[in-house]
């Protein structure tokens, strides 16, 4: 059983919550130029944009889900329920915060931060019944995505995605609740602020009632930890985002399963981009997804991802965080854009440049192997 509950990205019950920054290294014009590769290999059609009228938000304002496609089983009896329905708020509820806007004529990145104003939005837009040998559990699917925000006069102010694709993962009630149980713990005062965390019942966890009211919660307390800055770097959130995927193409790339690895890792890159938290997962899951889109043949995919991984190494920050990387990355290049008959003279150039610093007897490793390694090694520690 499957019940559609609607991708909306501006609930009047949700909340914005402003992006981090990039690293002040990054070049504009190289994520911008970033954002178009990426948006060359999604598939949805985005053509609204989400708009706000300062300072009150337009709940009417919605666009159909830019999601990737359902992993779900797929829909039977579904149940779809109207945009009101679903996202009926507390009157009492604050109304989101639009940060001030530029001065006229002033480039909106500045010196010290030039990442645009962004705000990461969680939405759980459907839900499914999982039966298992033992058990029978509801499945939430969470929607995660990365807003731009769009001056438009002195007075309107819209959104739009920076990403044309969304990162999707499920989650149980009870991994919600974990976290919740976890960051009531270690920042009570901080949680207090959160009310309204669906309760656990004892009985009818799967009528529509339930699954309605808990989808409209959670989707309140991942928007609330992600805005409080404290919580959302807590290991336990960051665990609760991503840690299984990580897990599931870890387990694919040691034992060679490419073609299942590709979209666990396209979609974990997509989340971990959006969050800009964890720089050197970045880099090593981005890497991962080009060598197992290679091992694949799926070249031009593998290059378009390849073009984003060089330009994000063109941060000395990020050279850091991924210093076993990049040579093997740039070797890798090297033979990719040779094989697409693509002008090697930058790579060769790159290249050359790291050769002069390195002794003539050291041998590059392989970029699977140098991947493989790195998780056989975490996987220890």
């Amino acid at each position: 059983m499957v019940w559609t509950v609607g991708f909306v990205l501006f609930l009047k019950c949700g909340e914005l919550v402003q992006g981090g920054s990039m690293d002040t290294d990054d070049d504009v014009s190289a994520l911008e130029d970033e954002e178009e590769d990426v948006a060359l290999l999604c598939h949805s059609d985005l053509t609204c944009e989400l708009e706000l009228s300062h300072p009150q938000l337009h709940p009417e304002a919605s666009c159909p889900s830019p999601c990737l496609s359902d992993f779900s089983c797929p829909p039977s009896n579904s149940i779809t329920y109207s945009k009101e329905e679903l996202l009926t708020s507390d009157s009492d509820e604050e109304e989101a915060v639009l940060p001030p806007a530029p001065r006229r004529g002033a480039s909106p990145f500045s010196v010290d931060q030039r990442r645009p104003n962004t705000i990461v939005r969680y939405v759980i837009h459907s839900a499914r019944t999982q039966v298992t040998k033992d058990e029978k559990f509801v499945l939430y699917r969470v929607g995660v995505q990365q807003l731009l925000e769009c001056r438009q006069g002195e007075e309107g102010v819209s959104y739009k995605p920076l990403q044309q694709q969304c990162a999707v993962f499920e989650r149980r009630y009870s991994e919600f609740l974990a976290v919740y149980t976890a960051l009531m713990d270690s920042h009570r005062s901080l949680m207090e602020e959160f009310e309204g965390f669906p309760k656990k019942v004892l009985i009818g966890n799967f009528s529509q009632e339930v699954i309605i009211e808990r989808c409209k919660g959670l989707t309140r307390f991942l928007n609330f930890v992600h805005k409080q800055g404290v919580l959302s770097r807590t290991a336990v959130f960051s665990k609760f985002l991503y840690h299984p995927e990580v897990m599931t193409s870890n387990n694919f790339l040691l034992q060679s399963q490419f073609e299942e690895a590709c979209p666990v890792l396209e979609n974990t890159y997509i989340l971990l981009d959006s969050l800009q938290w964890d720089t050197g997962l970045i880099l090593r899951t981005l890497c991962q997804l080009i060598v197992c889109l290679y091992a694949v043949s799926s070249y031009e995919r593998s290059y378009t991802y390849a073009k984003v991984a060089l330009r994000k190494f063109q941060s000395p920050t990020n050279r850091k965080f991924g210093k076993e990387l990049y040579h093997p990355l740039l070797v890798f290049c090297d033979n990719l854009w040779g094989a697409l008959g693509k002008d090697k003279r930058t790579i060769r150039a790159k290249l050359e440049a790291l050769h002069k610093h390195r002794r003539h007897e050291e041998v590059t490793p392989n970029l699977l192997d140098i991947l493989r390694d790195d998780i056989a090694l975490r996987t220890l520690h």
